[in-house]
């Protein structure tokens, strides 16, 4: 009789303590079987923690359908190390880049705490050496919870302070996303550039990606899973005749453009980078599950 009582108050404790229950998806984008959820959920009781509803379990795989053309995967749990396998962990570029001790962590989308890079838009970055160019495919994916959406810096690539990067993905003068990217003859430069269709909103996690098609050199802006936006090139010359700039490294939560440092004041979460390939709808609907 003793053990049928221990058994009821432990499972009646289990329904008491639903704010345990993980995510409905794991981090290979499946549904959460009903084992491993109980599991998760002994796990958290058992072990005296806490966990808020939406807390999610970190596995660090990579989802098949993501494993081709991944170049580098920063989750930014509490580090800038890179889970592709690649081993193109972040770091701190120096010299003419400003002096930076990087972000600092922060409550992720999924309420994991230090689960996010927190950026303060004065002097905090990190870099690394994704160098691509107009004529291959590629691709960024990230979560942004910008502070302010007027002229906010994500990422930008640059050979230095003082020159124009090759590429920049910011939030612009009016808030919505942009793309811009620059080649050079020798004499005239001109652009590459693209916005979305709408502004985007701050103090919100918003989940965007650029994906580059290689062949017709122009891209496409996504946000929140839908694309809202095209490059186009500016001016008299073309991609097809002047490739992109390409400074390095790229860095991540600063750029210089026109004269001006600027740094991204916000959050950013689980960035990913793709190079000889590009992303389609359910690529990013597959990224945007993952816990």
């Amino acid at each position: 009789m003793f053990k049928l009582f221990k058994t009821f108050v432990f499972f009646m404790v289990i329904e008491s303590f639903l704010v345990c229950q993980p995510l409905q998806f794991n981090n290979v984008g499946d549904l959460q079987s009903e084992d491993r959820m109980e599991s998760i959920l002994l796990e958290c009781l058992l072990g005296g923690k806490y966990c808020n509803t939406g807390s999610k379990t970190r596995e660090y795989i990579v989802p098949s359908s993501l494993a081709s053309g991944l170049y580098a995967w920063y989750p930014l749990d509490g580090n800038m190390n890179d889970l592709s396998g690649n081993a193109r962990h972040g770091f701190f570029p120096g010299g003419v880049w400003p002096a930076t001790l990087g972000p600092t962590y922060a409550l992720s989308r999924s309420h994991l705490p230090s689960g996010a890079a927190s950026f303060n838009g004065t002097d905090q970055l990190f870099a690394n050496n994704f160098t691509v160019l107009c004529h291959e495919d590629f691709a960024i994916a990230l979560w942004i919870f910008p502070n302010y959406v007027v002229h906010n810096e994500i990422l930008g690539f640059q050979a230095s302070p003082g020159q124009n990067p090759a590429i920049l993905f910011f939030l612009g003068a009016t808030g919505q996303l942009a793309l811009q990217s620059f080649f050079y003859d020798g004499s005239n430069a001109n652009s590459t550039y693209g916005t979305s269709s709408m502004a985007l909103s701050a103090n919100l996690w918003t989940h965007v990606a650029y994906v580059h098609n290689g062949t017709t050199r122009q891209g496409n802006i996504w946000v929140n899973g839908v694309s809202v936006g095209a490059t186009s090139d500016v001016g008299g010359l073309s991609c097809s005749t002047s490739q992109w700039w390409s400074g390095t490294p790229l860095t991540i939560g600063y750029s210089y453009y026109g004269n001006v440092s600027r740094f991204f004041a916000g959050r950013m979460d689980d960035i990913w980078f793709f190079k000889g390939r590009q992303l389609d709808a359910n690529d990013i609907s597959t990224l945007m599950n993952l816990p």
